[in-house]
């Protein structure tokens, strides 16, 4: 049930999608706050975890859903940073609120959006399994309602900000490729220095990057972007946050943390078949089909890119 209070435009909620990391969530937890609050000077946010236990596969929309749910029912909450849990700022890198939502904050799939935004897109579809075409997806979805959507690593601010990636080995920096006309502009990725040799980098292969998952994840997403606009309409507006509950999660408060521990199936409403785009059931891995991970033609990217 919502709360009554009034949300603050000011007030960040920052949302965490998780499962499976500690190590990178301990670090997250330490270095994100200190960040917040000595080089932006933020002090009024609330970082919301949303933690999958179901050993399903991870579902990266849905768990932003979740922590999205838990922030909105809260109601306190002006604007998200939708925000992955290997990525940390060093410098240069301002959480502050914009007028209009930014893509691919951070990385590919973080972003910092409106909560009205977002409500009225209806978030992401929670039926993308792992990682991939998610993002411009819900970046498609934000168009289509006729929210103003900026790529941060085409905007200048981008231009000094100093990232730490907890998955990249320690010899390696580099600045983000995503086509041509990209690699001199956004931000530079540096690797997490540690003097601890246990230190383990999660394979994503496990739960992310499975060749199948991709193709139907692809599939998705073109016949999304091919619906007429009132099609488009009608369809996100059935499939989004607005079939995620998490009063059947688990919730607990630590300072400015806010846990939501949940199950795939006690928190995801199923979709109906009138609500839903029939895609390929088939993996093209499994039937010696081959698949070469790009997006759909025209899909969200950046100005430049090959598409």
């Amino acid at each position: 049930m919502m709360r009554s209070n009034a949300p603050r435009a000011s007030r960040l909620a920052i949302l965490v999608p998780y499962q499976n990391r500690k190590r990178y969530l301990d670090i997250f937890l330490r270095e994100v706050p200190r960040y917040l609050e000595s080089a932006n000077g933020v002090s009024d946010y609330t970082i919301y975890v949303a933690e999958q236990e179901s050993q399903d596969l991870f579902k990266l929309a849905l768990s932003r859903n979740v922590a999205a749910r838990a922030a909105l029912d809260d109601g306190v909450c002006g604007y998200f940073v939708i925000h992955d849990v290997d990525v940390i700022p060093l410098c240069g890198v301002d959480y502050g609120q914009r007028g209009f939502n930014v893509a691919w904050f951070f990385s590919a799939g973080s972003c910092k959006v409106m909560a009205a935004d977002f409500l009225r897109a209806n978030g992401y579809n929670p039926d993308f399994v792992g990682w991939g075409d998610e993002d411009v997806e819900f970046y498609r979805r934000l168009e289509h309602i006729g929210s103003e959507v900026r790529e941060w690593h085409r905007m200048p601010e981008s231009r000094q900000a100093v990232i730490v990636n907890l998955e990249w080995p320690e010899m390696s920096t580099a600045r983000p490729s995503r086509g041509r006309g990209v690699e001199a502009s956004g931000p530079r990725f540096v690797p997490y220095r540690t003097d601890c040799r246990s230190f383990e980098r999660y394979d994503k292969s496990r739960d992310f990057l499975r060749h199948g998952q991709q193709a139907r994840n692809h599939a998705l997403w073109h016949r999304m972007r091919a619906l007429l606009q009132n099609e488009k309409t009608t369809y996100i507006g059935r499939n989004g946050v607005n079939r995620v509950r998490v009063d059947r999660a688990i919730r607990s408060t630590q300072d400015r943390i806010q846990w939501i521990k949940y199950q795939t199936g006690l928190v995801l409403d199923p979709m109906t078949l009138r609500d839903a785009i029939v895609t390929e059931t088939r993996c093209p891995e499994e039937h010696g089909a081959s698949y070469d991970g790009r997006r759909a033609k025209g899909a969200f990217l950046p100005s430049g890119a090959e598409q």
